[in-house]
């Protein structure tokens, strides 16, 4: 679809990430039962089981078919979790901060700015969770915070980050609502922090859901018309790069960053060298890009693992690049510190928090979900409220939604409680079974959150 005014004769791009489906199949490895609610597909999973995580539930209308009792289905209907729901409201009672409104109380903006790396691991699409974000850096700034890291195709990174300082490099790009209702609070910040602003950065490869190559070449187009002089980007747009084979794709992108690489001094001297070492990037992360979306037409985890391999790459480049304070707000499964959800491989959070050589203690991890999620005009998928869910009474996010009622809850994983014992907790209509501090150094649970669209 076009989310974008272009110059005559160009078509609009579309990387926009895709609309979360309403029907969703959840898959997993080892066991799969499934359990089914009226609002949702639930799951329950275990982290720990000897043989590795397993999926326990039944699929509730294929019991009806085959005519089988329905005390089937209670016999898999709660989570095997060892934390009694009394002992997890005690500790909510204890630890948990809550509030209303878009303010954040300073004993949680206190308790992140203590790190270097905020990373923040968000359900999609939900306004109020983009308000605390730029609240959030806003209160952060003071703190030496300088930049936001986001989940968005790495080709288009520079247009975001111009938006949201003032927009002088494209001013006949018109972006799209989906960035504008995420990145407008920030930019309006910017507006009295010129001097010094704070920086979007997107860190994700190009992927086919984002336009992939046909974006690509349209974007390349834009960014050269920045440029005093296109130099040698001639093997990208003189040819229908986007229906060009993968090695076709590959050999101009080679071309192109040999050809930077053998001017470098010229280039530096007739772009500046902010502008070559930008191309140069978006080169780079547009050949691994091609072999991503290659690699998702034959194996999805490969192409997964392949993703997030450019998602680490990048993240850690641009923490290392700023002195700086950095916030990163990026889907759940790329923020956990060990696998539980998703494809099993080193997610960003894992990279961050124990295989990249940055100091204990210097990434903190935000686990981000809602009790009650409502529509805007637009937006796809069911409303959803944690006490109507199949969530069982000793679920983490029943327990604050029930502890904390109409209220944001905040919850630090801090009591010994989340480290060394098993408990339940629903991600996405998925109950994972879990010691969940493994995954997530505290838990932001929206009272109320409204889903936007994908425009």
């Amino acid at each position: 679809m076009a989310v974008a005014e272009s110059t005559p004769g160009r078509t609009s791009p579309t990387w926009l990430p895709p609309a979360e489906p309403t029907d969703r199949v959840v898959r997993g490895r080892d066991l799969r039962l499934w359990l089914e609610h009226p609002a949702s597909e639930m799951l329950v999973r275990s982290a720990h089981l000897t043989q590795g995580p397993g999926l326990v539930g039944v699929r509730k209308r294929h019991i009806a078919r085959l005519g089988v009792a329905f005390a089937l289905l209670t016999a898999c209907s709660s989570a095997s979790a060892d934390v009694a729901d009394t002992e997890l409201r005690s500790v909510i009672e204890s630890d948990a901060v809550g509030f209303s409104g878009t303010a954040i109380p300073d004993s949680i903006t206190e308790r992140l700015a203590a790190h270097r790396v905020v990373l923040i691991g968000e359900t999609h699409h939900l306004r109020e969770h983009w308000e605390f974000v730029a609240t959030l850096l806003s209160d952060l700034y003071d703190e030496g915070f300088r930049q936001l890291l986001i989940e968005a195709p790495h080709m288009a990174g520079w247009l975001l980050d111009d938006y949201v300082r003032g927009s002088t490099l494209a001013p006949h790009w018109t972006p799209p609502p989906f960035y504008v209702r995420r990145l407008s609070m920030i930019r309006d910040f910017n507006d009295s922090h010129a001097d010094d602003p704070i920086r979007v950065r997107a860190i994700d490869a190009n992927e086919d859901w984002y336009g992939g190559a046909h974006d690509f070449q349209l974007l390349m187009e834009w960014f050269v018309d920045t440029l005093p002089t296109s130099g040698p980007t001639g093997s990208i747009l003189e040819i229908n790069y986007a229906d060009a084979e993968p090695s076709e794709q590959r050999q101009v992108i080679e071309t192109l960053l040999g050809a930077l690489a053998a001017d470098r001094s010229d280039l530096v001297e007739a772009w500046g060298v902010d502008s070559y070492e930008q191309l140069t990037e978006i080169g780079a992360i547009e050949l691994a890009s091609i072999d991503v979306r290659a690699a998702r037409e034959k194996d999805d985890n490969q192409g997964a693992r392949m993703r997030e391999d450019v998602i680490k790459r990048l993240a850690s480049d641009r923490i290392d690049e700023c002195a700086c304070g950095t916030v990163i707000n990026i889907g759940a499964h790329h923020a956990q510190k060990a696998h539980l959800m998703g494809t099993d491989q080193e997610w960003l959070g894992d990279h961050l928090t124990h295989a990249r050589d940055a100091g204990e203690g210097s990434t903190v991890v935000v686990a981000v979900s809602s009790a009650r999620t409502d529509l805007e005009p637009g937006a796809e998928g069911p409303p959803w409220n944690i006490l109507e869910s199949a969530s069982p009474d000793n679920e983490l996010r029943r327990l604050l939604a029930e502890t904390l009622p109409e209220q944001n809850a905040f919850l630090p994983l801090d009591d010994p409680l989340f480290v060394d014992r098993t408990i339940a907790y629903n991600s996405e209509d998925v109950i994972y079974v879990t010691r969940l501090a493994e995954q997530f150094d505290a838990v932001l649970q929206y009272d109320l959150a409204h889903r936007m669209p994908v425009d």
